[in-house]
């Protein structure tokens, strides 16, 4: 196991006394639980994609096939 130093303001760090304390966890075992899931979660969900820039970008432009075809065929 790595052993590290981390800075906690101090309203947080009585949150987090509090929540493992509730949990029967020491503060370090619950900081490591807390982490572990985020991690896990943050792995098995699938990247999301934000389209929202591009929304419009085709908007007043001819994207038939017909024309495609003739511009490709140039």
């Amino acid at each position: 196991m790595h052993r590290t130093q981390i800075y906690f303001e101090e309203d947080l760090f009585n949150k987090i006394k509090i929540q493992a304390n509730k949990l029967g966890l020491s503060i370090s075992a619950y900081i490591r639980e807390v982490l572990k899931n985020d991690i896990e979660k943050r792995e098995e969900e699938p990247s999301k994609i934000d389209f929202s820039e591009f929304a419009g970008m085709w908007k007043d432009r001819d994207i038939t096939i017909e024309k495609i075809r003739e511009k490709a065929w140039k």
